[in-house]
């Protein structure tokens, strides 16, 4: 009866939305395995479930599926490992890979679940590779090698109507970040937009969801700014500021305000600017964040020569 219940939804809400079985679960499982999912007769498990949920924009939601200790150990492993490289404590990360990947050879390749699994140990190897400071153009090998797993046809730019799972999405920002990083600032470009656009139409801005969306915009704010396109960064700021004061993601206003001082600046409103750049640094202080208020102050002086 709960098989029944989630396949129901899943049917339901993809159908809704006009999705076909295969568009659903491109990379993930077959539409075979999907019918028999929708259908109550198999068990889609934690991770297949969640990431067809993620496509379709369902998120923040519990739902009960059953999982064998072994599964349940992995997946609190994951959970764990994901915790460690939000802090950048890469070294403890690297154990929990060590641990994840025997764990993942006694698994049997067919597991529905195989896939997702690897693709989330994989990301996790390139981040702490990228800390110890491999090249970046190894590094976005690895992380087109990652995102492939469940997008076999991404091109390295071109999203193509796909529906992302929270994992792709983080992974297809860090390729970006990556593209900015070797100086590739026109795909860097083109896949974030594509990103905030695919985000923008596609989720209900659940609570993991906005951290990432908030994060996007703002790469691309930065980047706008740093290319010259002033007023189109301006607007990304706005955007990303407001999102901040409804859904109460304060860690990363005072950035926005940051970078919407330095587009005023550019665009020659400097009494504004310097308003932007002490409520920056006012909020970077009141966090404790004392570092990054120093940095925008210094960075206000030295670039724009406004004394905060």
């Amino acid at each position: 009866m709960a098989h029944f219940a989630v396949g129901s939804l899943i049917r339901d809400a993809r159908e809704r939305q006009k999705y076909s079985q295969e568009e659903l679960c491109y990379g993930i499982c077959t539409a075979s395995t999907l019918s028999r999912i929708e259908n109550g007769v198999q068990a889609p498990g934690k991770k297949i479930l969640e990431a067809l949920m993620q496509r379709l924009g369902i998120v923040d939601r519990l739902y009960n599926s059953y999982l064998s200790p072994e599964e349940m150990e992995r997946y609190e492993m994951e959970e764990k490992l994901t915790r460690c490289l939000a802090r950048k404590e890469y070294a403890k990360a690297e154990e929990f890979v060590e641990i994840l990947e025997w764990k993942l050879g006694e698994t049997s390749r067919k597991a529905y679940s195989f896939r997702l699994e690897v693709q989330h140990v994989c990301f996790a190897k390139v981040l702490i590779r990228k800390s110890k400071g491999e090249s970046l153009q190894l590094v976005l090998e690895a992380l087109l090698e990652a995102i492939r797993m469940t997008m076999p046809d991404f091109d390295g730019v071109h999203l193509k109507a796909r529906l992302l799972t929270f994992q792709e999405i983080s992974i297809l920002n860090n390729i970006g970040c990556t593209y900015h990083a070797l100086g590739k600032a026109c795909e860097a470009l083109r896949l974030l937009v594509q990103l905030k656009e695919y985000m923008e139409s596609h989720t209900d801005g659940g609570q993991e969801l906005s951290v990432k969306y908030l994060m996007i915009l703002q790469n691309l704010s930065t980047w706008l700014g740093q290319e010259g396109y002033y007023q189109e960064a301006l607007a990304l700021c706005q955007k990303g500021i407001d999102f901040c004061v409804e859904y109460g993601r304060m860690h990363i206003f005072p950035m926005f305000l940051c970078n919407k001082a330095c587009a005023l600046a550019e665009l020659g409103q400097y009494d504004v600017s310097k308003e932007n750049f002490y409520l920056s640094i006012a909020l970077y202080q009141a966090m404790s964040q004392h570092e990054c208020a120093g940095q925008v102050r210094k960075y206000a002086e030295s670039f724009y020569g406004i004394k905060v």
